[in-house]
């Protein structure tokens, strides 16, 4: 500190001048650098990676870095890192590739599930969090609710929604629109802001997740 102050003016000047040219250019770097290295200090590592979705899984906004999914009617966990169910199993947490038994019946393809926030880390130690907030079918309501209010605008009279995923990272419901009747048609899979579904939804599902939308904890 002392040596500045027995810098003469101009010299303290040019210093200055120099000083504001290197954060100037590193600015640039910063700005020139890849998208991705701009994110990476959110999430951890793990969550910035590109994860590969269980075939199961909807198409969704930002899938390929969703690591854990919850599904509610079986409660159980999947982590796309490992590609391992987690599932509570004898009074303790039991890691599987293997499908958990309590969703042995179920059609994961067609099966309600939540992607959890990219943030989370091991969710099934904040269970209670998880199965108050996505309780066994608490999407029923949800079909109607679209349909009946118009929320997809340009959807045919002949089809229906299936209510297939929430995600917590862009806030949607993921539903598929699909024909009523069986047959060789076409589905479309689409997202909807939860902000326009917590309008219509019960008066005592607004205080948890299913009934107005994620919120940051």
């Amino acid at each position: 500190m002392k040596s500045y102050r027995l810098l003469s003016q101009n010299a303290s000047l040019n210093l200055c001048s120099w000083a504001l040219l290197g954060l100037i250019a590193a600015g640039i770097a910063s700005c020139s650098s890849a998208p991705y290295t701009t994110t990476s200090t959110m999430y951890s590592s793990a969550a910035t990676a590109y994860l590969t979705p269980p075939s199961w899984a909807p198409a969704a906004t930002g899938i390929n870095q969703v690591r854990y999914y919850y599904l509610p009617d079986c409660d159980s966990y999947y982590d796309a890192s490992t590609q391992q169910f987690t599932y509570f199993s004898q009074g303790s947490w039991i890691s599987s590739t293997g499908t958990p038994p309590a969703c042995a019946t179920s059609d994961l393809s067609t099966s309600y599930i939540v992607l959890l926030n990219r943030n989370t880390v091991n969710p099934w130690l904040n269970a209670s969090y998880y199965r108050k907030n996505y309780p066994i079918h608490s999407y029923d309501e949800y079909g109607n609710i679209v349909v009946s209010n118009h929320l997809i605008p340009d959807m045919p009279t002949n089809y229906t929604i299936l209510p297939r995923a929430f995600n917590e990272n862009a806030n949607s419901l993921v539903v598929i629109e699909q024909p009523v009747y069986n047959g060789n048609y076409g589905y479309v899979t689409r997202e909807i802001p939860m902000s326009s579904i917590a309008t219509y939804m019960p008066p005592e599902s607004k205080t948890f997740n299913y009934g107005s939308g994620y919120r940051s904890r």
